[in-house]
């Protein structure tokens, strides 16, 4: 499904984060990045869909933006990108700069507690961040009708309350899928 470019970049990203997990790297400066198998099927599953507005709340260095951008790339629609941490925007920036994909993001620096009272209707989001945040980010969020939340580190942080917290909601239909670090995808009813 990705170039062998965009592949290149997803596999470069990610042998990083496995060294800066192996050489115990202070949390703070660690890249977040989001697995490979678990970007793949998000590329699909947003494909799929047909998602013309994505977005993703916490883009880390750029392996989960390269997944979306190119589901956007496919959809003809756009990403909206969040992360906090400028210098890991940065590289994500010149990372899809040089895949020909920067042209469909919309990269957002900041908080999301404060960028997302501004952001528009969405088809599809990824949330990614602290995981703290997440049923409030979730709470935040401006869905079309049958929009789709993926959650990801469902299984290896166990987020459990989240689970609970999406699931709650009337109408969602939601499920854990064991892909990396474990994703709940929820898609939201049509009409609420």
């Amino acid at each position: 499904m990705f170039s062998p470019e965009q592949q290149a970049a997803i596999d470069r990203l990610w042998r990083r984060k496995l060294e800066q997990d192996a050489t115990r790297t202070p949390q703070a400066e660690r890249h977040r990045n989001l697995e490979p198998d678990s970007a793949l099927l998000l590329c699909a599953l947003a494909t799929a869909l047909g998602a013309k507005r994505l977005m993703e709340i916490g883009g880390s260095s750029g392996l989960s933006t390269i997944a979306l951008a190119e589901a956007a790339r496919r959809t003809g629609g756009r990403l909206a990108s969040i992360e906090i941490e400028p210098r890991r925007q940065e590289e994500a920036r010149r990372t899809l700069q040089d895949l020909g994909l920067a042209a469909r993001v919309d990269f957002m620096l900041g908080d999301a507690a404060s960028l997302l009272p501004g952001v528009g209707e969405k088809d599809f989001v990824l949330i990614d961040c602290e995981k703290d945040d997440y049923p409030r980010f979730l709470d935040a969020l401006k869905l079309r009708p049958g929009g789709v939340v993926a959650a990801d580190n469902i299984l290896s942080h166990d987020l459990a309350d989240y689970v609970r917290h999406v699931r709650s909601r009337p109408g969602v239909e939601s499920v854990t899928l064991p892909v990396g670090k474990g994703l709940e995808i929820s898609r939201f009813p049509r009409g609420q």
